[in-house]
């Protein structure tokens, strides 16, 4: 999904608990070519609206639904997951990918955005000590930082 030349860096607001909406960008010679959003809310979120609203900053090209562990949206140039998040006063937590170098025409990346997004939710959910509707702790596994495929 990343063109691997050029020079490497991130960019992130995530700074802790108290945290309810943060920007991680991952940069390739000072040029965003993954944007995450990491959200955290108290009411579920309709991430289809999010994904198909001209006003939104996660809006989607193309997004359909797809099965997997988590609720999950796929565009042609990103997708959107969310789930049950028992962290502070949030219930939910909302994971947002954009990748702004691809064609909103071309749905070339969809399946591989489905494979990363189930392995990064996953991992961003243990990460944030995140505990589901069941009042499971995720897998202290997959407590290393999300890191790409």
């Amino acid at each position: 999904m990343l063109d691997d030349s050029g020079n490497f860096g991130e960019y992130s607001r995530l700074d802790g608990a108290g945290t309810r909406t943060a920007p991680c960008d991952l940069l390739i010679d000072d040029y965003p070519v993954m944007q995450f959003r990491f959200a955290w809310s108290s009411e579920p979120v309709n991430i289809m609206k999010f994904a198909t609203s001209d006003n939104s900053v996660s809006h989607l090209a193309e997004p359909r639904r797809i099965n997997g562990e988590h609720e999950t949206v796929v565009g042609n140039d990103g997708a959107i997951s969310t789930a049950a998040c028992k962290r502070g006063d949030a219930s939910y937590f909302t994971l947002t990918m954009l990748l702004p170098r691809v064609s909103r025409s071309d749905a070339e990346l969809r399946t591989h955005m489905k494979k990363f997004m189930g392995v990064y939710m996953k991992a961003a959910l243990a990460k944030f000590d995140c505990q589901g509707e069941e009042g499971d702790a995720a897998s202290a596994a997959a407590h290393a930082r999300p890191t790409a495929p």
